[in-house]
C-alpha cells in the first residue's frame, strides 16, 4: 500500500544523458486475465494487510475477479519487444539483456508471483533484476536513472524497464484506475530510435511546477520542444504561453500512462518529431522528472 509523505526539497541535479540509445518501445491495455485473488490465502493476506493500515477490507471488490499479474503483463511485453529488436539478433549481434527493472505504482495483483523473479527466467541473457515503487507517477522516470547508474558502472550493453498499472483490489484506493496496462522499454548499445537525457527534482510543491519545468527545459535546451504531460499537469496552470504542442496524458494508469501516451503519439511515432520531452510530476511525493527524447543513436 503507498504510503503518503510531505513533498521535502531536494537538490538539483545535472541531467543524465543515458549510455544507451532507445531500441525499441511497446505498450498495450490487457483484457481481464486468469488470476484471482478470492482465495483463503488471499482472503487472509489483505484481511491482515487493511487492517495495518487501517483500510476496510472489501473482499466482495474482488469476489470472482479476474485479473492479470505483473509477471503475466510483463511476459507478454517482453514478447512484444522481439520482433522489433530481437529478430535480428543473428544479423546484429545484439547484446543480451544485462538488467531487467519493473516499475510500478499500484501493488501487484498476487504477492505470491514476482514478476522480477519471473524475468530473470524468461529474459535471454540472465538478467539481474529488481522492481522499483512507491514513487507514483515518476516510477518510470525513478527506473530510468537506476538503470542508467548500473549501464554506467557496470558498462551494460542492454537494459529492459517494464511500467506496470493494474486495478484489482480488494479496498478503495483513492486513485481513478482504468484497468490493467504496461509499457516497456529497451535500451541498447545499438539503439537509434533515440537518445534520452533526463533531468529530476525532488520536493516540488504544486506551486513550484511552473518555474522549476520552465529551468529544466531551459537547462536541457528543449524551451519550445513539443511535450508530453503527465495526468496530474495541466497546461495552462504549470506550463502557460508554452509554445510548442502539447500532449496530454488522460487519468487511469498512473505508472505507465505518460510513457504510453509519448509511444502513442502520431507524430512522434511517424517520426515527425526530432525532439520530444516528457514531463511529469507526483504530488503525494513532490517528485518531477523530465525526460528529453531525441531522435537518433547513442
Amino acid at each position: 500500500m503507498p504510503v503518503r509523505t510531505v513533498p521535502t526539497k531536494g537538490p538539483w541535479e545535472a541531467p543524465a544523458v543515458f549510455p544507451l540509445g532507445l531500441a525499441a518501445i511497446t505498450h498495450r491495455r490487457f483484457p481481464p486475465g486468469r488470476a484471482r485473488i478470492d482465495d483463503a490465502f488471499s482472503l487472509r493476506h489483505f484481511a491482515d494487510l487493511t487492517a495495518a493500515y487501517g483500510v476496510d477490507h472489501r473482499p466482495e471488490l474482488v469476489r470472482e475477479a479476474a485479473g492479470n499479474t505483473f509477471a503475466d503483463m510483463a511476459g507478454e511485453l517482453l514478447a512484444a519487444l522481439d520482433p522489433q529488436d530481437r529478430r535480428a539478433a543473428a544479423a546484429t549481434q545484439a547484446p543480451p539483456i544485462d538488467l531487467a527493472v519493473v516499475a510500478h505504482a499500484t501493488p501487484d495483483l498476487d504477492c505470491r508471483l514476482a514478476a522480477v523473479t519471473s524475468l530473470s527466467e524468461r529474459v535471454p541473457g540472465d538478467p539481474l533484476s529488481f522492481a522499483v515503487s512507491e514513487c507514483g507517477s515518476n516510477a518510470p522516470f525513478a527506473a530510468l536513472r537506476l538503470a542508467d547508474a548500473y549501464a554506467r558502472r557496470h558498462d551494460l550493453r542492454s537494459v529492459a524497464v517494464f511500467v506496470l498499472d493494474q486495478a484489482t483490489f480488494p479496498y478503495e484506493t483513492g486513485r481513478d484506475l482504468a484497468g490493467d496496462a504496461g509499457l516497456a522499454l529497451l535500451l541498447t548499445d545499438t539503439g537509434s530510435l533515440g537518445r534520452l537525457t533526463l533531468w529530476q527534482r525532488t520536493g516540488t510543491g504544486p506551486d513550484d511546477v511552473p518555474a522549476a519545468v520552465r529551468t529544466a527545459l531551459a537547462e536541457l535546451d528543449a524551451t519550445g520542444c513539443p511535450l508530453v504531460l503527465g495526468a496530474a499537469l495541466d497546461p495552462a496552470r504549470d506550463l502557460p504561453g508554452h509554445p510548442g504542442r502539447i500532449v496530454r496524458t488522460p487519468p487511469g494508469h498512473p505508472a505507465s500512462g505518460t510513457l504510453t501516451a509519448l509511444a502513442a503519439d502520431p507524430a512522434w511515432a511517424a517520426g515527425r518529431e526530432e525532439r520530444i520531452a516528457v514531463v511529469d510530476h507526483e504530488p503525494d511525493t513532490g517528485d518531477l522528472a523530465v525526460c528529453l527524447i531525441e531522435r537518433g543513436g547513442r
